[in-house]
């Protein structure tokens, strides 16, 4: 098996964690995970961890070239999937026999939330939904906060927990709408 990234360089047999095999790639720092060994190491670890909250200085590599990346088993594409949930960087999963392409250091950036464990979750329609929601919501508030500032934004959001709070909340919307 060749490197999906370094096309030349072969994937060396290698092991993530206790009980999940994987093929490494000594050049670039990547792991490729066959789906099999994957859900292998998931029923011999059958707890699945709950995520953890985001740290500022967690570990979240940025997502490598942006080239077409084959199978190095199969051969097909590689299909890309955003990760979302604060990280910045995609996995790559093969459209005909699941397996997964890690870029160094993914897996463990995802180890660090526990998110390592619902690695095929990440490929789902709902998780693809989520990720899109929270880049559109980051988006706006980008929008946001370059119209009115940072302080005015904060002060903006304050009122708008204030109003969102407030028993006669519809009252106050339809003031400030004639006003």
């Amino acid at each position: 098996m060749k490197c999906p990234i370094c096309i030349t360089f072969d994937l060396i047999p290698s092991s993530l964690e206790n009980h999940l095999a994987s093929r490494h790639c000594d050049n670039c720092g990547g792991n490729w995970i066959q789906s099999f060994e994957y859900w292998k190491w998931r029923e011999y670890n059958r707890e699945n961890l709950p995520e953890k909250p985001a740290e500022p200085e967690a570990p979240n590599p940025s997502t490598g070239t942006l080239v077409l990346k084959h199978c190095p088993e199969c051969r097909s594409i590689l299909i890309r999937y955003k990760v979302g949930h604060g990280f910045s960087f995609s996995l790559d999963q093969c459209s005909n026999c699941g397996g997964v392409w890690f870029d160094k250091d993914e897996w463990e950036a995802l180890k660090s939330r526990n998110l390592h464990d619902d690695v095929f979750t990440i490929f789902t329609a709902p998780w693809q939904a989520q990720v899109r929601k929270e880049e559109s919501a980051l988006h706006q508030e980008q929008i946001y906060r370059k119209k009115f500032g940072d302080e005015g934004y904060e002060e903006i959001n304050r009122i708008r927990e204030w109003i969102d709070a407030h028993p006669r909340r519809h009252e106050i919307l339809a003031y400030l709408m004639y006003r």
